[in-house]
Order: structure tokens, then sequence, then C-alpha cells
């Protein structure tokens, strides 16, 4: 746990709490560490005072004493206190000394910034580095404004390699400002190679915001220049960085994406051919080609992620005696074919995914020897295991992604205290390993539910500093909704109740993002409230407005608009039947639509019969239902979730349901026009669909049929009871059907496999 003085500081550093609430925490410590706290409260007074000399004196003077410790958290946060509060009015001060006095000062500041950079990373104060960045930028220009080109270029230097640790931290907009700024100065100066470099940097940020077109046109610059001045070396890290554009912009065609990537690869096997670059360098470039074919997000270029993956690991596998960059490459080629395999969710893609996850694992660790510390990215390797073990249907692997889930956490509780891995990160893994306990156990129980509760509340805070927690938060909602609903658990009333709450901020993020995450996420609250008329004005919204989710949200509203019908059974409803099924329904999921129609066509009859006693309405109604259900049988599925339920389901009440309506024909005179029902499948073998219907309906079904036999052994006045008790049986199995079926599993997949179109990146 951290101590008191170091979650006000880091609150402090994070802009979530005033220096004067920051203030007044520190001064209520007591125990071993009020000696200190009473120091870090004299400083930070001398801050709210105005008085900034005197208060980087008593932080610089703290930090001394404090250098001793093991955990050097402590100070490295009050250097960065230092820096946050003093560095503008240290900057500020230069502006009235002279170029001699001045430009030393300024470099000096340059120095300290570049430390909390680095510092700031290190401790997860990621909402610091935004004015960090700030000040970088206004302490470069105060040494250009000098006149001093050799302090320029060394300022300049020292900023582009923190544009790199920026750009490697995921802080693409603060690297970017930096990298524009660079670039203006390092052409005005001449400085010919860092501006290359810098250029193609910047482009690189603008792809990762983006900004396509802006990135094209800094790339289509540096090509003209390297194709001018035949350097092949520029030639290939162009041509690299125009492909990841290309591959990254999804208004690009893939062929022409994959075309680019080729392009580059040939020109860095051409490098290699002439001898004018160290081995892996092909391996490199269809790592980096790969790599960025997954971080697109979508699962139909996986493929060709992997062939692009595999030609890198042949290259690196080939070197005899690879050195330590050689090896981190070599495992993040593994570790990305892991993930890429994972993707395919096979049993077969996956056992492998695991197989390479392991490789890279043990690569990780025999770094070591070289004083390299593999443990996040082994904890990170853990981490993919669990979630790809977690999303697979094969049972056997779940016990392996749950080991994993539990060195994960484990290792990352050690890292976070450490300050080496966020908090989101740790969360992500706990979550997995609550949810993956809750499907291994084939059920929820209280204590799972209160772990799965609790982890779910600590992504909330998260949201205002790192927007990837939305999203995470909302993909954990629907694996909870879509686990639940697999294994029949019921969700207490309490995680019911912080679902609402994170349904509200969802609705709040789907104004401001069109990812299909959030999207998902806002349909599956009110599926598991049973809130169906919220759920089809959502679903109804978004078939216009959502293209990647339109198919699903046509499911998803014929879903709500059944439930509704068997809503408005009630003998106390005056609510109309409605029709679920449409044309775009029929095209989404063809098996649905007829198994809707079927029960429609019940719930019409059923609900007419209930209005006006009308026998002749009534068989016709039931034979038109037995006919539609009957034709469930001859569907070709879309998918295979819940297929053989819901033709058991409906091949069995067809068969009760047909020989009700030939009851009623014969014992009421009633005229049931079956001529216009010329395609009625032959009857099917039922003891081939039986065994997979649960007992409830099983029983339900024979008592019936017995009901139904007794109508027919029976005389006319003494039928009706009988025939009363069929009905009352009939409208119970019109209400149990969907359970039955598992027809909200199946609509649940439905909705996944189109959110899983686009794979979410965990860390």
């Amino acid at each position: 746990m951290e101590s008191i003085i170091v979650a006000a500081l880091r609150d402090i550093l994070c802009a979530s709490m005033s220096l004067d609430d920051g203030l007044s925490t520190i001064q209520q410590m007591v125990g071993d560490d009020a000696v200190t706290a009473f120091e870090v409260a004299r400083a930070i007074e001398e801050i709210i005072l105005r008085r900034p000399s005197l208060a980087s004196n008593k932080l610089m003077e703290i930090s001394i004493k404090l250098a001793s410790d093991k955990n050097t958290m402590l100070p490295d946060m009050l250097m960065l206190l230092d820096t946050r509060y003093v560095s503008a009015h240290s900057r500020v001060e230069t502006e009235i000394l002279p170029d001699k006095a001045a430009i030393p000062k300024l470099l000096d500041l340059l120095g300290n910034l570049s430390d909390a950079i680095e510092s700031s990373l290190r401790l997860n104060l990621r909402p610091l580095l935004p004015f960090l960045a700030d000040e970088l930028l206004a302490t470069l220009n105060a040494v250009h404004s000098r006149a001093h080109k050799a302090s320029t270029a060394l300022a300049l230097r020292e900023i582009h390699y923190l544009t790199w640790i920026l750009t490697n931290a995921g802080l693409f907009e603060e690297a970017e400002a930096l990298l524009n700024r660079l670039t203006v100065l390092a052409k005005e100066m001449k400085i010919h190679d860092l501006w290359f470099d810098a250029s193609l940097d910047e482009a690189g940020a603008l792809t990762e915001l983006a900004m396509f077109n802006e990135a094209r046109e800094i790339l289509q610059e540096l090509r003209s220049l390297a194709d001018k001045q035949k350097d092949p070396v520029r030639q290939a890290a162009v041509a690299l960085q125009l492909s990841i554009t290309e591959t990254r912009d999804d208004s690009v065609s893939h062929e022409e994406a994959r075309k680019s990537g080729d392009n580059a690869a040939e020109l860095v096997q051409k490098i290699l051919d002439s001898g004018s670059d160290g081995s892996g360098g092909l391996g490199l470039a269809q790592l980096i080609i790969g790599s960025n074919i997954l971080a697109n997000g979508w699962r139909l270029a996986v493929p060709q992620a992997l062939e692009r993956l595999e030609s890198g690991l042949e290259v690196f596998e080939q070197i005899e005696e690879p050195d330590t960059a050689q090896s981190l490459l070599l495992a993040k080629c593994l570790s990305d074919l892991g993930f890429a395999h994972g993707l395919m969710r096979d049993h077969e893609s996956v056992t492998k995914s695991i197989e390479y996850l392991e490789r890279a694992k043990t690569c990780l660790r025999s770094l070591e020897k070289h004083s390299y510390d593999s443990s996040v990215d082994v904890a990170r390797c853990e981490h993919a295991i669990g979630w790809i073990c977690l999303g697979t249907d094969s049972d056997e692997l779940w016990p392996v992604g749950l080991k994993a889930f539990q060195n994960a956490v484990k290792a990352r509780e050690n890292l976070r205290d450490e300050g080496a891995v966020s908090e989101l990160e740790l969360v992500g893994s706990k979550m997995g390993l609550a949810l993956s306990q809750m499907r291994l156990l084939e059920r929820a129980e209280s204590d799972d539910e209160d772990i799965i509760r609790e982890t779910l509340v600590q992504y909330i805070p998260l949201f205002p500093t790192d927007t990837r927690s939305v999203a995470e938060a909302a993909i954990t909602t629907y694996n909870l909704v879509w686990l639940a609903t697999r294994h029949g658990a019921a969700l207490p009333d309490r995680l019911l109740r912080l679902l609402d709450d994170l349904d509200r901020m969802f609705s709040d993020a789907r104004t401001h993002s069109d990812s299909i995450f959030f999207q998902g996420a806002f349909l599956v609250v009110p599926f598991v409230n049973a809130s169906w008329q919220a759920l089809y004005d959502r679903a109804s919204q978004m078939t216009e407005d959502t293209f990647e989710l339109s198919d699903a949200s046509f499911v998803v509203a014929a879903l709500a608009k059944s439930k509704m019908n068997i809503d408005a059974l009630s003998l106390e409803s005056s609510v109309r039947i409605l029709q679920p099924v449409t044309e775009d329904l029929q095209s989404a999921d063809p098996l649905l639509a007829q198994y809707w129609t079927g029960q429609t066509s019940l719930a019409r009859t059923v609900k007419a019969f209930y209005q006006q006693k009308d026998f002749s309405e009534l068989a016709s109604g039931l034979y038109e239902s037995a006919v539609n259900l009957r034709m469930v049988d001859l569907v070709k599925p879309t998918s295979g979730e819940s297929v053989e339920f819901i033709r058991a389901t409906s091949l069995s009440l067809s068969r009760v349901l047909m020989r009700f309506a030939i009851a009623l024909e014969h014992r009421y005179d009633v005229k049931i026009d079956k001529k216009q029902y010329n395609d009625v499948p032959d009857d099917v073998v039922f003891d081939q669909i039986d065994f997979v219907l649960a007992e409830d309906w099983l029983g339900l079904m024979k008592i019936a049929e017995a009901y139904l036999e007794m109508v027919e052994t029976s005389e006319t006045v003494r039928a009706e009871p009988y025939l009363n008790a069929v009905f009352s049986n009939v409208a119970r199995a019109l209400r149990m059907m969907d359970k039955v079926a598992l027809v909200d599993r199946r609509v649940l997949s439905f909705l996944g496999d189109a959110m899983n179109k686009r794979y979410y990146l965990r860390s």
C-alpha cells in the first residue's frame, strides 16, 4: 500500500487534488512518517505562498535525506513536485539574464524536464506528462531565442530522444507537438539528418492519431528526398512507415496496404543483399508490418499478419548468437504470433498461441542474465494467455488461463508497487481472473460475484485520466452478461445496480466515440435488466446509426419485440402482439427469423383465444404456428450457437400444436385451410432431438400430450376440460420456450461476434 504522503503527492501531480487539499491531508499524518510529512507540508506551503526558490531548496533537502531508502518513490515524487511547480518560474527568471548565464540554466532545466518525463512514466503519472511536454516546448523556444546554434542543436537532439520515449508510452499528441516544432527548427538550422528522422517520427505519430493525410504529405516529401539522394536505407524507412500508415487507414483497401508492405520488405531485402545492414533487418521489417496489421484491429487481416510474423520469426531464428536487442525482437515476434493465433479462436490455433507465448516467456527470462528485467513483459504474456483461454470454447484450456491470470495478478501487484505497470493493467488482470473463476465453475457463486463487482468498480476512478479504462469496462460488461447468460447465472441486485451506473457512463461515452465496444455494451445492460422497451429503442436507433453493428441491432431489436410479446400475453395486458420478423432480420439470422415467425404466430393465437374463445381461429392459428415451427428444421443456420436447442424446442412444440389443431378440427368440426401450407416438412424422428431438451420442458410436453390423448379418446362434452388443460400448457410452453431454446445465448453470441470483428488490444 502507498503511504499517505505518496498518495497525496500522486493526486497533486495528477491534478486530481489541489495543493491546499494535499497540504491538509499531509498535515494530518501521524506516526513514523510524521516528521517527513511535516517537512513536505512546509515545502508545499512555500509553493502556495509563491516562494518557489525556498520550496525547491526544501524539496531538495528532503530528497537528499531520503536518498538512502530502498524505496525511491517518495524522493522521485518530491523532485517531480519541484519540476512541476518551479520549472516555469526558473524559465521565466532567465529572461532577464544575459545569454551567457541564461543558456546553462535553460539546458539544466531541460535536463530536469527530461528526468521528470522518465520518472513520470516509471511512476505511472501519465496526467503530468502533457504539462511536462508543454514546458519542454517552452524551454526549447527559450534556448532557440538565444541564437546559440550549439546549444539549440543540443536541445533539439535531447528533445528528439524524449519524443521516442513519449511515443513508446503511447503519448502521441505530446510527441507530435514536440516533433512538429523540432522539424521546423531543424530545417531552419539545416540539421538535415535530424530533420529527416524527426519528420519520419512525426509521420508515425500522426498515423497513430489517425491523421493519415497529414502523415502522407510528410512521407511524400521524405520519399522524394530519399529517391533524389538514392539512399536505400532512407528509402526503406520511408516505405516502411508509409506501409504502416496505409495499413492503419481504413479508407485504404487492404490489397493496396499489403502491396505497400511488400514493397517495404523488398527494399529492406535489397539493403541486406548489398551488405549495408546487419542481421535481422528483414525480420524487423516483417515484425513491424505484421504488428501494425494486428494493431489495426480487424480480425479479417489476422492471417496476413501471421504471414509477415512467421517470415520475421524465420529470420530471427537463423541468427546463431543473437545479442540482447535481437533476442528482444525474437520475443516480440513470438508474443505477436501467440496473440495473432489466439485471435483465430479455434482449438488448434489457441493451442499454437499458448505455445508461442510460452516460448516468448522463456526467451524473455533468458535475458535476465544480461541484466534485462523481463518481469513486465512476462506478465503481459501471462495476461494474454489468460484472455485467450477465457475466450475459447475448449474447456480443457480454461484451467490454463486461470493459472496464467493468477500469475499475471501476482506479478503485476508487485510491479504496481514498484511503479512499473499502470493500475489499469492490474485491474484488467484481476477482472480476467474473476471471469475465469466464474466460467470454470460453470456457475456464479456469491464470492465470485462480489469479486467481480469490486473489480469492476476499480475501473471507474480511471475513467477521467485513461480512456482505455472506459473501453475495458464496456468489454467487461459484455463478457460478464455473456458468461452469466451462458451458464444460467442470475446476477445479484448490487451488481445490476453497478451495471446501471456504468450504462449511464457508456451512454455519455457513445456521444464522443464511435467505438464498437461502447455500442455493444449499450445494449447488454437493458438486456440483463429485462428492460425490453429500452432495449428495442436503443437497438432500433443503432440499426440506423451504427453500420458495424447493424445486423446485430436487427437481431437484438427482434428479441426485444419477442420478449414484449410474451409480456403481452398477460390477461390484464391490452398491448397488441408485435411482429419482430423483418427482411433485415431474415438476412441477418434466418434461423431466428423462422423461429420468431412461429413464436409470434402462436402468441397472436393465444392472445386472440383469451379475448374471443373462438375454436375455429384457435385451430387455424395453432396449425399455422406448428407449420412455422416445423420449418425451423429446414433453415440453414449462419452460426452454430444454440442451433440444436432452437430446432429441438421448435420441433417438440410443433408436434403438440399439430396434434392440438387436428383434435380441435375433429371435435369442434372446424375447418383448417391446409392448402396454403404445401411445404409442410415431413415428420422428424423426435427421439433424436429430445435428448437436448430440459427435463421441465419434456415433462410439460408429456403432460400436454397426455391431455391430448384424453381429448382424442373422450366424448365431446367431456373433452372440453382437457382442451383447456392443453391450452394452458401451450401457453406455459410459449413463455418457457426462449429459455429452453437458449435464444438469449444465440442473440448475445451474435452481438459478440459483431463486436469481435474489431478486437481490443489489451496490455
